[in-house]
């Protein structure tokens, strides 16, 4: 994928953002402050670092449930028509 290609996720990102809340309330409290960092091969990276919120570094649960992600990746092909990976960072 391009930086094109990200540039037009992230233009849509509100759109999966209220997807994901008709979905899942927990899940888009999950997910509404992660940043989008690559869309490569069909994987979107995102990323929910922010040294200027907290200050120590915040991370990402790896173990949240999988329900979560699932619901994200289906917000996005739900907006966008694409199905994706997910990789977090």
């Amino acid at each position: 994928m391009s930086a094109t290609e990200l540039a037009a996720l992230k233009a849509r990102w509100n759109d999966v953002l209220f997807n994901l809340e008709s979905q899942s309330r927990v899940a888009w409290l999950l997910y509404f402050d992660a940043r989008l960092v690559s869309f490569d091969d069909d994987v979107l990276t995102i990323d929910f670092s922010d040294p200027q919120r907290f200050d120590q570094d915040q991370t990402y649960p790896i173990n949240t449930d999988v329900r979560h992600r699932d619901a994200l990746l289906a917000a996005v092909t739900a907006v966008t028509g694409q199905v994706i990976t997910l990789r977090i960072v």
